[in-house]
């Protein structure tokens, strides 16, 4: 996966990989590429937020590109405009109540080892999104499964939807390499280890490819 991120990169921009990324030596691979991006996430994460902040920020990040008045529910059903099934929704609709949106918690509170709380990685805005209130409830700390279609629950866990998974997936590898074994992906998702040389779960390799 690691080596597919460099051909993306050079894809992307062509032979110049952005200055960012100058620490990194991309002709490594897997666990020892791996290890140098988290090092290098980890040292430029200055910016954290409290998770009031959060509040502000999301209405930042997750503003609706076809209305810059909204914003974007994660989970939310595509051409879907009322109820907890939206896909977007006012930004100044935010709090606790039915018809709002609040903090969603893609890599569950209660999932880390230990909880990652609401500071540090459980305030984190690279893996909290803005989602329905009682939608977010309906996921609750379910973990992430296969499945199709829109999001919804998949026996016991669940799915986040054919136009959502990538983007879970992808805040599952930043978690996964920002915080370690704090936020393994095998306790968030159900997937197998049995293809990659540490702990990332092919669930979420397979959402990245087919949802990119």
């Amino acid at each position: 996966f690691l080596f597919l991120s460099f051909i993306a990169f050079t894809q992307l921009f062509g032979q110049t990989i952005p200055t960012y990324y100058s620490s990194v030596d991309f002709t490594l691979t897997g666990v020892p590429l791996k290890n140098q991006l988290a090092t290098l996430i980890t040292n430029t994460h200055t910016n954290e937020l409290t998770y009031g902040e959060l509040w502000n920020a999301l209405k930042i990040v997750d503003e609706d590109p076809a209305n810059n008045s909204n914003v974007a529910l994660i989970y939310g059903w595509p051409n879907t405009t009322t109820g907890q099934h939206a896909i977007t929704r006012s930004k100044n609709s935010n709090g606790s109540n039915s018809g709002d949106w609040n903090r969603e918690h893609t890599y569950a509170k209660s999932l880390g080892t230990p909880n990652l709380q609401e500071q540090g990685p459980g305030a984190d805005a690279h893996h909290l999104r803005a989602s329905d209130v009682q939608w977010n409830n309906n996921r609750g700390s379910k973990k992430f499964a296969a499945g199709s279609g829109n999001s919804g629950n998949v026996g016991s866990n669940w799915y986040p939807g054919d136009n959502w998974k990538g983007d879970v997936a992808r805040m599952m590898m930043y978690m996964y390499v920002r915080y370690g074994t704090r936020c393994l992906p095998g306790n968030v998702g159900v997937g197998s280890t049995a293809g990659t040389p540490d702990g990332m779960i092919d669930l979420f390799l397979q959402w990245n490819v087919e949802d990119p």
